[in-house]
């Protein structure tokens, strides 16, 4: 079952610009994912374990990411 959660903000900037992809604030609507690979860099942090039984959905990201996008565009900061 996919848990609902309400979060604080949905873009937080990366200490490092992520070489592969070229940005600076990931986006990510979900916590955690589906899949479960057995590969994935997730089970090495503190989600170890069974990542479907911890799936859950942000949903407030659209208007927390509408209101952060617009609080950076009337500050003049650009997000990449």
């Amino acid at each position: 079952m996919i848990k609902e959660i309400s979060v604080k903000n949905i873009l937080n900037r990366h200490r490092k610009r992520d070489e592969w992809f070229l940005d600076d604030y990931p986006l990510n609507p979900y916590q955690l994912c589906e899949s479960n690979c057995l590969y994935c860099y997730i089970r090495g942090s503190k989600y170890r374990g069974d990542l479907r039984s911890d799936l859950a959905v942000k949903v407030n990201a659209p208007e927390l990411l509408e209101k952060e996008l617009r609080m950076r565009s009337r500050r003049g900061n650009t997000v990449l």
